[in-house]
């Protein structure tokens, strides 16, 4: 368990940052000792009224603590699910989100070193107990979390997620990593993000969504430039906001992931698509079948891996369980 250090000691505490919407958000900041030794400062955001039911919110390696974003650089990294009126609704439960830990933990941060850090900001924002939706990364995440603190976890919703990597997914991200470290190893770092990104871009989607959007555009579309200037764009926005460091210390945790499903006494539910090539809807399958108890759900959608960010009404119907 991760042992939490006093705000006097960690400077810990809540913020209420200016907030454009109609109902509370505060952001905290704790400082704790992971069960590895590590000490590390976890930063989240909890959007909601005080007493309503929590629900922790997780994303992908590149989502954040602005779950609705921040009206300013950031938006929301998931749009049409989270927000007022939509599945996960501030106005209807308390929301929170949270930084991944990174490279400040040599070498790479755990899943269950995520967990921690996330426990202790459940308690710092006075959750007792709570649900979890957890996608891509952060489903591995909530798994950990769900083996952490079974007594706290009152409902588990993993999408497009399993208990550890394929080895075709390892095999695409190790690319990707070696791509980075000789970025580095010639002083452009950013420039090794820009591509291992391109490259990741690949793997998210399916061949026939690249087809339909870029193998003939109609002139003027959003997509006219085709899809090599597509790649540079989304890689050029990652790297600028992204660190190699960070990259790669994210894409170990990834492939680093063991958890043991049958260490889960918790009610779940796992949501896969049948087109995703990072979590191929066997691995999804496999994972369902360990935990006792657990709903498997399987859709179709060209988007592959990405369809828990563009497949809104399917996922929507999923989480309406929360």
């Amino acid at each position: 368990m991760p042992a939490a250090l006093s705000a006097a000691q960690a400077g810990e505490g809540a913020t209420e940052p200016a907030c454009p919407f109609d109902f509370p958000i505060h952001d905290h900041i704790t400082t704790l000792e992971l069960s590895s030794g590590a000490f590390v400062t976890a930063r989240g955001r909890v959007y909601g009224n005080p007493g309503a039911p929590a629900i922790i919110v997780l994303g992908g390696i590149s989502a954040h603590r602005f779950l609705l974003g921040d009206h300013a650089e950031r938006t929301s990294w998931w749009p049409g699910i989270a927000g007022p009126g939509l599945a996960l609704d501030p106005l209807r439960h308390r929301l929170l989100a949270f930084d991944f830990l990174a490279e400040e933990v040599g070498p790479f941060p755990r899943v269950e070193d995520q967990a921690e850090a996330l426990l202790a900001l459940a308690d710092a924002a006075g959750f007792d107990t709570f649900q979890i939706a957890g996608a891509s990364y952060g489903g591995t995440i909530a798994l950990a979390l769900a083996a952490l603190a079974p007594e706290r976890v009152t409902g588990l919703h993993v999408l497009c997620a399993a208990h550890c990597p394929h080895p075709m997914t390892t095999a695409l991200r190790a690319i990707q990593r070696d791509i980075v470290e000789f970025g580095l190893a010639r002083g452009d770092g950013a420039g090794g993000v820009d591509l291992a990104r391109r490259l990741a871009m690949t793997t998210y989607r399916t061949a026939q969504e690249f087809k339909a959007r870029f193998d003939k555009p109609d002139p003027g579309c959003a997509d006219a430039a085709g899809v090599e200037a597509y790649l540079a764009a989304r890689g050029g926005e990652y790297a600028a906001r992204t660190s190699p460091q960070r990259f790669l210390a994210l894409s170990r945790s990834m492939d680093a992931a063991r958890i043991d499903p049958a260490r889960i006494r918790v009610p779940a539910r796992v949501f896969a698509i049948e087109e995703d090539r990072l979590v191929p809807p066997e691995d999804a399958k496999a994972l369902a079948d360990a935990i006792p108890g657990a709903q498997l759900h399987v859709c179709s959608s060209l988007y592959g891996h990405d369809g828990f960010l563009k497949e809104i009404e399917a996922v929507s119907r999923f989480l309406e369980a929360i």
